[in-house]
């Protein structure tokens, strides 16, 4: 027997008892004199709610695209689903028809379930690709930080030495060709596909990420031509560390009271670069330099709540 089918016969052998048409179930006299108080009634349930509700169930069974996407799709649990909803309704607008209203309006809402679960099996492909397209943006920008990140530790005009030497190239230069592999995917049109491939890059430069700047001692030669170079080395520096908070997140997957923290030290490093910005197209670029510093700081710290060590003073030499 099915689901479907037990919980109809259920109401109905609950309706012929009394229990659905508003009242509860009859009491002996033994038992009438040893009730202190009345039982609590549930609230009533107007035919009008119950027309409305089977109305808009009838619509979503029989005359929307969901119903259609259902029965056209290949998933059988799916359209098992459709079929109890469809059984559900038939048999509520039945108990509606002999004035059992609670028995109906109860079938009515299992039948909005069945309707939902039936819907979650058989997604719409077009917002389903909608959605991918949204993570393969997603994706393609943490990955960009990341390739950034990794750029301005083994090369630009203030060059970073690490100590120990760990630049990862080999799972670095999978991850770049794994990027490759999924811009290609995404413009034959197989973003599933693509995003698969970056989640594996991602992987691998993160994994790249985290050990260049975990524990790490950074040193930097400052051999800029001019401060407005050093301003926009410091300006993609920041920009990189902002880029790896999120996923120092994911990563390290830090309590509720460490995301607060986090999201004020970033909201502030953000606003300290917009000043540095401001100060760097008047020309102030000492000052823009140091309100650069103080926001890189911040997102150390944001890194450091997040679980990630990164040293919050650095040596020049």
């Amino acid at each position: 027997m099915s689901m479907c089918s037990r919980s109809i016969i259920a109401v109905a052998v609950l309706a012929a008892q009394g229990v659905l048409a508003g009242g509860a179930l009859a009491q002996s006299p033994a038992e009438d004199a040893r009730v202190t108080s009345p039982r609590p009634r549930a609230a009533e349930v107007s035919p009008r709610v119950v027309d409305q509700k089977a109305q808009m169930v009838e619509k979503m069974l029989f005359n929307s695209p969901v119903a259609a996407r259902v029965a056209g799709s290949q998933n059988e649990e799916a359209r098992r689903h459709l079929t109890n909803a469809r059984e559900l309704y038939t048999h509520g607008r039945a108990l509606a028809g002999t004035g059992q209203l609670r028995g109906a309006d109860g079938l009515l809402n299992e039948a909005i379930w069945e309707i939902g679960r039936a819907q979650q099996l058989a997604p719409d492909q077009t917002a389903k690709l909608v959605d991918e397209r949204a993570r393969y943006d997603q994706l393609s920008g943490s990955v960009s930080a990341l390739l950034r990140t990794y750029q301005l530790g083994v090369s630009g005009p203030g060059a970073i030495t690490m100590r120990p030497e760990a630049t990862g190239e080999r799972g670095v230069t999978q991850a770049m060709a794994a990027v490759e592999q999924a811009r290609v995917l995404a413009d034959a049109g197989k973003v599933t596909d693509a995003n698969r491939t970056l989640d594996q890059a991602l992987s691998l430069l993160l994994k790249d990420a985290l050990q260049r700047v975990d524990g790490q001692t950074l040193v930097y030669d400052r051999r800029f031509a001019s401060s407005r170079e050093e301003f926009a080395h410091e300006l993609a520096r920041h920009r990189s560390f902002d880029g790896l908070v999120p996923l120092a997140v994911l990563e390290y997957r830090p309590s509720k009271e460490a995301l607060v923290l986090i999201e004020r030290y970033v909201r502030q490093a953000r606003t300290l670069r917009e000043k540095a910005e401001s100060q760097a197209a008047a020309s102030d670029l000492q000052t823009a330099l140091l309100s650069l510093a103080e926001g890189i700081d911040h997102l150390q710290r944001a890194l450091q709540a997040a679980g990630l060590s990164v040293p919050q003073t650095m040596g020049s030499q």
